[in-house]
């Protein structure tokens, strides 16, 4: 198999720029006011690589010396009902896997980027609602603190994609950083023709 001849990226998040923006304040829907600081800089590659992404489905192309070249399909590829099956559930399971990687981040983020402030009423409020419905609160006030963020304090879905947002740009990582560098990494196939005996990455 013919391996990418090229080094591994760097994510933009590890080069120190002192004229950076550490810190944001953020008002939510909820009129609570956090202040929202960066991931530390491995945070965002570490679960990116712990999501398995799925492979792109592959087709066979026979050669006159009666070797075999394997290809990946794209979407001018597909021939047959099984191809487009293949792709579909390629572009299904490959959805699945971003959604992953944007919950992950967001648990990341409301765990170590989201300082509340002037929050303890509407925290005691929370509390006295858990109770009157009958959801049991924990012996760990972190972990009521987290629930309370993930039920009350970010409630809409603009705030969840503003603080991704601003939460990726204090680090200095965006979604696409991650893409980019997940598919420079050394070791990935080319998309190129291969032995028939290979696997296609």
């Amino acid at each position: 198999m013919a391996k990418k001849n090229r080094s591994k990226k760097t994510l933009p998040a590890y080069k120190r720029s002192e004229s950076r923006e550490r810190s944001r304040a953020y008002t939510t829907t909820s009129g609570l006011r956090v202040i929202l600081t960066g991931l530390p800089p491995l945070v965002p590659q570490r679960i990116d690589s712990s999501i398995e992404y799925p492979k792109k489905p592959t087709y066979e192309v026979p050669l006159a010396t009666g070797d075999v070249e394997v290809y990946e399909h794209d979407e001018d590829t597909l021939q047959t009902d099984e191809d487009r099956q293949a792709w579909a559930d390629y572009l299904e399971a490959q959805e699945d896997a971003e959604t992953e990687l944007t919950e992950k981040l967001l648990y990341a983020v409301l765990v170590e980027c989201v300082e509340l402030t002037t929050y303890e009423d509407m925290f005691a409020a929370w509390k006295k609602r858990q109770f009157l419905i009958g959801i049991p609160l924990s012996d760990d006030e972190d972990i009521n603190k987290f629930n309370f963020m993930q039920t009350d304090v970010f409630r809409d879905a603009d705030d969840i994609g503003e603080i991704l947002t601003i939460v990726m740009s204090l680090t200095g990582v965006s979604m696409e950083d991650l893409a980019e560098a997940r598919n420079s990494f050394p070791g990935e196939v080319e998309p190129e023709p291969q032995d028939g005996r290979g696997d296609a990455a």
